[in-house]
């Protein structure tokens, strides 16, 4: 051998052996760079090695830096920014309208007549043997031309041999027909005795269940899957994946979760075939008993402070979290009340109600109302604040807001907490002297302002009127006052679409293009830090994702565009994304936006 070739085989010998002994090393360059870190907003160019970012800074000085075998990565001009981190969603559940029978509105789907939702049940039913179900999803009165929700017996004429379910786009309701209220548990001209179930069966003028079940007498989710084939909800659970991928999510979240989906998610990454971090909401009325088991006994263990919060929820699992980083336990979710599509959100002041609608024969000073006996609130929330856990409260009234304040008041004055970080989830109606009250008592907030695309001509029009609904989602008021927010998709309530959701904080347009509330918008800048740092801070995350800093996890997407300078936002694309450093999602053509 000549010392040429000599030469050569002992420098491939000492390269390999230098990738073998360390992971690999990524320099990323020719691009955008958008930390989401206050000091540094922009960068030149970022360094990864294994899972975490080493460098973040002027490319000449990282590029001095670099080990030899880096592998340098041409942006070619597009902008790096951290992956999302999913503030509030209910993960794989986006996924089932693939495994069922999908009955989207526009602008998500087609579905905005009646006679079309009732002909697909009709089709759907002609494919399936006599006494199966029929269970569709993402059907929403409010987008129909009717302005109402099918009701037991037009889903009867379309199936009359089947059992049919639909799910409302809002995940608060949903409509059967006979043979599904029957297999369901509900009879005609028989109440319920556990409350407020009664408050949310639908019934017409004689007294008839009408078809439409909400909130506590509304199936459980599980009921329903397991009349859909296994094939089916793996399918759904990869195209769920997938979606979140190509949305750029690299944390994603099941925010009422039960100890079956904690299960499928833990394996799912095990398997590989989850790619992306998870953050799970243990659901308190899911959980209950298991949560009490957990919990210290106050009366008999006050100093509470050397109980340890986070490692006692790992029990709710009953399997050993291997990676923290990839699979985080989090808030309790409570719900304090409903949705204000549903008129079942607790309000202070009636919903508006226009003549001849049944609701309005019923009870024209209806506010909605809790989703449990206001003691039996106030007592959870004491336990949990003193347990040491965090909360993370659905409220959408401004009532239960009111109530949820109350109560984390009362607990924080019995059991003094700094950096609890409970979190008010929604908060739709939300008012200024609530807001201020919330800033008293540190706790945050996670906005859904793409509630003012898809249903704000609605609010205004049929729930809540003008001055209400242009105050819906204040992210502006809320910074005004120094509240910490995130911003959430609730996906499926609505697409996992990060874009369509920094438009709506930053325009507050409605589906017919009205302006609503425009004084309430924020920056682009402050929106997309909802949707990252921020969004991790509520969660205890903040430390390690939600902005591209050295020591941070190489979390990172690539976008066609900047975020911060594009004309409209929503035409931009997830081109590629990277978790812990490795390359796991590239667009095709053919991705969503």
């Amino acid at each position: 051998m000549n010392r040429t070739a000599l030469w050569a085989v002992l420098l491939v010998s000492l390269f390999l052996q230098g990738a073998a002994g360390n992971p690999e090393a990524k320099l990323f360059v020719n691009g955008q760079i958008l930390t989401m870190d206050e000091s540094r907003p922009y960068a030149e160019a970022l360094l990864t090695q294994g899972t975490r970012i080493i460098a973040v800074g002027e490319r000449k000085v990282l590029e001095a830096r670099a080990p030899v075998y880096t592998r340098v990565i041409d942006l070619q001009g597009q902008t790096m920014m951290p992956g999302f981190v999913d503030a509030h969603s209910h993960f794989p559940t986006p996924g089932l309208v693939h495994a069922g029978l999908d009955l989207s509105p526009p602008p998500v789907g087609t579905v905005d007549m009646l006679a079309v939702l009732l002909a697909r049940v009709k089709g759907a039913s002609e494919q399936r043997r006599a006494g199966s179900w029929v269970i569709g999803f993402n059907y929403d009165n409010a987008a129909l031309n009717s302005e109402r929700h099918p009701t037991r017996a037009e889903l009867d004429l379309a199936a009359p041999d089947h059992p049919v379910y639909l799910w409302h786009r809002s995940g608060h309701m949903g409509v059967g027909n006979s043979l599904a209220l029957e297999a369901l548990g509900h009879v005609d001209h028989v109440g319920l005795t556990q409350w407020p179930a009664e408050l949310n069966v639908g019934r017409d003028a004689d007294g008839r269940l009408n078809g439409l079940l909400q909130e506590s007498a509304a199936p459980k989710l599980r009921q329903l899957l397991r009349q859909l084939p296994l094939r089916s909800l793996l399918k759904a659970f990869l195209l769920a994946r997938d979606e979140y991928l190509a949305a750029g999510v690299t944390t994603l979240q099941n925010g009422y979760a039960d100890r079956i989906s904690m299960h499928i998610l833990l394996w799912a990454q095990r398997t590989g075939l989850l790619p992306q971090r998870a953050v799970l909401w243990p659901a308190h009325d899911k959980l209950e008993q298991a949560l009490i088991d957990i919990l210290p006994a106050i009366e008999t263990d006050p100093d509470v402070a050397t109980w340890s919060a986070s490692g006692k929820l790992s029990q709710l699992i009953g399997w050993s979290i291997q990676d923290s980083s990839k699979f985080h336990v989090g808030a309790i979710k409570l719900v304090a009340d409903g949705s204000p599509q549903g008129r079942t959100a607790w309000l202070t002041e009636p919903y508006k109600l226009l003549p001849g609608e049944p609701d309005a024969a019923l009870d024209t000073a209806y506010r909605g109302h809790p989703a449990m006996p206001e003691a039996e609130f106030r007592a959870w929330v004491e336990r949990y604040h003193a347990a040491g856990l965090q909360m993370a409260i659905h409220g959408n009234g401004d009532a239960s807001i009111d109530l949820i304040i109350d109560a984390l008041a009362m607990a924080n004055e019995h059991y003094k907490r700094d950096d609890a970080r409970h979190i008010v989830v929604h908060a739709q109606t939300i008012r200024r002297d609530q807001l201020r009250k919330l800033a008293e008592l540190s706790v945050s907030v996670s906005f859904f302002p793409a509630h003012t695309f898809f249903w704000g001509d609605w609010y205004r029009d049929r729930l809540l009127g003008e001055v209400r609904a242009a105050n819906i989602s204040p992210l502006a008021a809320a910074d005004e006052f120094g509240v910490k927010y995130s911003i959430h998709s609730d996906a499926p309530v609505t697409p996992m679409r990060p874009m369509t959701m920094l438009w709506s904080a930053t325009q507050r347009k409605t589906l017919s293009g009205a302006s609503l509330g425009g004084s309430l918008v924020v920056s682009r800048a402050r929106a997309l830090r909802a949707m990252t740092i921020d969004a991790a801070w509520q969660n205890h995350l903040e430390t390690d994702r939600g902005s591209l800093e050295a020591g941070k996890l190489a979390d990172l997407i690539l976008l066609s565009g900047d975020p911060l300078q594009e004309e409209d936002v929503r035409k931009l694309h997830v081109q590629r994304v990277w978790i812990g450093g490795r390359d796991v999602y590239r667009r095709k053509s053919a991705d969503p936006a």
